[in-house]
């Protein structure tokens, strides 16, 4: 029987939050990161799940719940080592802003809340990369233009092993087209179920994975 492999999945959107009630977010459903969990499974490989709030989760993973970037990315650090296949599928925010008001901001409070400061989230997918050992870091990438030239850029500039490029309309939808982008090529998958997306992109990193191995091995 093969080593069973720890998968970390990273899933859904982050909420930066700019006073108690609102926030700045995106429309991730989860789906995909669902997908890849019960794609994992079925190979008998374990999965420790990070998501944001979303209304559909995996069973029978270690599960660990986010709000923030910055929560994503401490269970990130936590969980990197215990990893063997890490898959960022999360819509994390790209910013936050730099100070949250204690109460909710009303319309009477001075024009300089009018404004919003906002500060760089961590790169938390080039994280895993640039701290991976024997393991491998699988990326998406949602573009709404350019989406071939942009994931490619993506897969070289963050150190990836593999990139899953899509566009805007697969938020919240149980069907998808992306091209699944490694060093070995291109595959399209058209108009194609999430669950049969995340298979092949379950088998893809398995391959890349025994391949490290392999080469380990015999260097």
């Amino acid at each position: 029987m093969s080593t069973r492999l720890t998968f970390l999945i990273l899933s859904g959107p982050t909420k930066e939050y700019i006073d108690p009630v609102r926030y700045i977010s995106n429309e991730s459903s989860g789906k995909m990161g669902k997908a890849l969990a019960q794609a994992v499974l079925e190979k008998d490989h374990k999965v420790i799940f990070v998501s944001g709030h979303v209304n559909v989760l995996p069973k029978n993973v270690k599960l660990i719940k986010v709000v923030s970037a910055l929560e994503m990315l401490e269970a990130v650090k936590a969980n990197l080592k215990k990893s063997d296949v890490i898959i960022s599928a999360a819509a994390v925010a790209d910013y936050r802003p730099a100070k949250i008001c204690k109460h909710k901001i009303k319309k009477s409070y001075s024009t300089s809340y009018e404004t919003i400061e906002l500060k760089r989230n961590p790169d938390i997918v080039k994280y895993c990369a640039d701290h991976k050992t024997n393991q491998i870091v699988v990326g998406f990438a949602l573009e709404t233009c350019d989406i071939l030239k942009n994931a490619k850029l993506k897969l070289k500039k963050k150190n990836l092993d593999l990139i899953i490029a899509n566009g805007k309309e697969s938020f919240g939808s149980d069907s998808a087209t992306v091209h699944v982008i490694s060093a070995d090529g291109i595959l399209k998958m058209r108009n194609k179920n999430k669950k049969i997306i995340a298979r092949k992109i379950i088998n893809e990193t398995i391959r890349i994975f025994q391949n490290i191995k392999v080469d380990k091995k015999i260097s």
